[in-house]
Order: C-alpha cells, then sequence, then structure tokens
C-alpha cells in the first residue's frame, strides 16, 4: 500500500469544501422542497446544523485517537480486503456526486443559458478542464479554491445587496405550515446531498492547522448562505420561487445595478468556479484511492479513465430528464453519505475497541 502524500492548510480545505457545498446550494432544485413552503427553509438551517454535527461525532472520535491515519489506512490494518471494501465504497461515493453534480451543471446549461444549443460538447470540455483540476493535485486545488473565493464570496453578496430593495416581508408564511417532519426530512436529504461531509471523514489527516474548528465555521457558514439565499428567494420571488427549475438563477435576473440589469451572468460565473473547484476534488479523491490500493499504473492514466466513464454517465444520463431525477435520488444520497460518515467509522470505532479489549484480557 502506497502512503497518500502532500498536506493542506486548514483555512484552504475548508474554503474549497465551501465553494464545493455552495454549488450545491446555488443549483438548488425546486423539487427538492416540494413539500414545505420556502419560509422553513429559513429554519431548516438549524436542523442542518445539529444533524452535520451528530454525524461526524464518530469521524472526530476517530481521528482523536488516530491524527495520523485516514479511515481507509486503519481499515488496511484490520484486513487488506476491508481496506479494499472501503476504499470502493468511497470511490463509487466520489464518481456518484461527480456524476450527478456536472449532470446538472449541463442540465442547466442547457435549460437556462442555451435552451436551443447541444450542449454536450461543452459538458465534455468541463469534465476536461476538471480532470486537468485533479492532475494538478490537492495543493493547487487549495490555492485555486482561495483565490476563486476572492471572487465567489464578493460576488454573492453583491448580487443580495441589489435585491435588498426588492425584498417583501408579505411573502413570508408562518413557519411549520405543514408540521415539524417535512421540514426535518428536507434537512436530512440536504445532509444526504453534502458530500463534503465524506471529503471530511476521508482527508483529515492530511489536514494542518485547527481542523475541529475549521469544521464548525465551515458548517456555520455553509447553512448560513442557504438561509440568507433562501430568505431573498422567498421575500423577493414568494411562491413564483417554487415555480423555477433554478430558483436561485431566476431571483439573480432580477438583480439590478445602475445601468446593469439581469446578474445573472455573475451568478453563472459563480456556478463555474463553484463547479471546477467540486469536480476537480472528487476526481482527485478517486484518482489519489486507486492508486494507493489498486495501485498499477500512473495517476495520469486513472484521471483518464475517470473522465472518459465520467463522460459516458453524463451522456448518458443527459438524453432525459426522467434520467437525471433517477440519478439525482436523495435515497441514494443519504444511504451512501451516512454509509461513509457514520457506519464506517463507527464500525472501526467499535471493531478498535473490542480488540484492545480482547488484547486486555489475553495478557
Amino acid at each position: 500500500m502506497e502512503k497518500t502524500k502532500g498536506k493542506i492548510s486548514a483555512f484552504q480545505f475548508y474554503v474549497m469544501l465551501f465553494l464545493s457545498r455552495t454549488l450545491t446550494t446555488v443549483t438548488y432544485l425546486s423539487s427538492y422542497t416540494e413539500n414545505i413552503r420556502l419560509s422553513d427553509m429559513l429554519i431548516q438551517p438549524i436542523f442542518r446544523i445539529a444533524i452535520g454535527t451528530l454525524i461526524m461525532l464518530p469521524v472526530f472520535r476517530l481521528y482523536r485517537k488516530h491524527r495520523d491515519k485516514n479511515i481507509l489506512e486503519l481499515a488496511y490494518e484490520k484486513s487488506e480486503k476491508l481496506a479494499k471494501v472501503v476504499s470502493i465504497v468511497f470511490i463509487t461515493y466520489f464518481f456518484y456526486f461527480t456524476v450527478v453534480t456536472l449532470a446538472r451543471l449541463d442540465l442547466f446549461a442547457g435549460t437556462i443559458v442555451f435552451p436551443e444549443t447541444d450542449v454536450e460538447y461543452m459538458l465534455i470540455f468541463a469534465i476536461i478542464l476538471c480532470c486537468y483540476g485533479a492532475y494538478l493535485g490537492l495543493e493547487p486545488l487549495g490555492r485555486s479554491s482561495v483565490i476563486s473565493a476572492v471572487l465567489v464570496i464578493p460576488a454573492l453578496i453583491f448580487i443580495m445587496l441589489t435585491l435588498v430593495k426588492k425584498v417583501d416581508f408579505l411573502n413570508l408564511t408562518p413557519i411549520f405550515y405543514n408540521g415539524v417532519l417535512p421540514v426535518v426530512k428536507v434537512a436530512v436529504d440536504s445532509v444526504g446531498q453534502t458530500v463534503e461531509y465524506g471529503i471530511i471523514a476521508l482527508m483529515l489527516p492530511r489536514v494542518t492547522g485547527k481542523w475541529r474548528k475549521g469544521y464548525f465555521i465551515w458548517l456555520f457558514a455553509q447553512v448560513s448562505l442557504m438561509a440568507i439565499m433562501f430568505f431573498f428567494a422567498c421575500t423577493v420571488m414568494g411562491n413564483f420561487a417554487s415555480t423555477q427549475l433554478f430558483p436561485f438563477h431566476t431571483m439573480a435576473s432580477l438583480a439590478e445595478f445602475s445601468m446593469f440589469t439581469r446578474l445573472d451572468a455573475i451568478f453563472t460565473s459563480v456556478w463555474i468556479m463553484c463547479a471546477f473547484i467540486k469536480a476537480g476534488l472528487l476526481i482527485f479523491l478517486q484518482t489519489d484511492i486507486l492508486i494507493t490500493y489498486f495501485g498499477r499504473f500512473k495517476r495520469v492514466y486513472y484521471i483518464v479513465a475517470i473522465g472518459i466513464l465520467t463522460i459516458i454517465a453524463n451522456l448518458f444520463i443527459s438524453q432525459q430528464v426522467r434520467w437525471f431525477n433517477i440519478a439525482d435520488n436523495s435515497i441514494i444520497k443519504i444511504f451512501i453519505t451516512g454509509l461513509s460518515v457514520l457506519i464506517i467509522p463507527l464500525f472501526i470505532l467499535i471493531t478498535g475497541r473490542k480488540g484492545r479489549e480482547k488484547c486486555e484480557k489475553q495478557s
């Protein structure tokens, strides 16, 4: 087993994850929350924080005892077969989210940006660009994230500020209009959509600095962004937001500043930068696992193979919207996120404790 190499600062790591999760937020589809009112999405982040804290407890407990080894390395110490099974789970996890992320970008480009144009070539180019980002490695992706954040965060703030004058509090509806359970369900679905939990679970040993403090700052930052975005979507567009495929893009198209109208072009730029960071990081992680546990070829060959498989999968999904709906499934996301972030770390913790207890009895 080849040891993974390369470290990244906690600041770069969580900035990278913030941009990655921002893509999920700004590409929110109205179908995700069809059973609740938009005003409930202002309360939903509270449940997200609670769930996001609880789901990571086994990971934090694991790395408090084994700071220099990741989940795959700890599994390898128990059994080489177990390590390969766990690595396959994480490769599947990251590949699935790579495909779904780029499929949603394809859906956006094909329905919003170029509705009358075949965007397949643009999708292929985007995947090649993401593969190049993965080829550059972890540290360049981290530096690119910081530079991108300097552009993305002010752009989002600027768009929100231009919408302040359009806010109408009469558009707000009573919270928990349909009860508490639908809001909790949406919060659980949202956690399932957050592949960043899996990235954290795997990469923490490669993060230097205050990784635990950084996690909670990242958690509060990304749920706060979601709450702010939904506040403006609800107060500016009201129920009209629920009729839009990509409501946040529609909201951005209503933003105006001086002679500039339809600031959705800025919003689209945010999408592109965040998509590059997210997909590039996911492809890098898949490649890293393959080299470490199935390493027979050079890194570039694995990247090319993943890129080709991603292109094939996305071209198949993009043929029909119903294929996208099947692929972008909340149950699949919740299951694979729970398995990777909660069940596997918990299993390693429990088996490690039993192993120590057995050794103590024998001695």
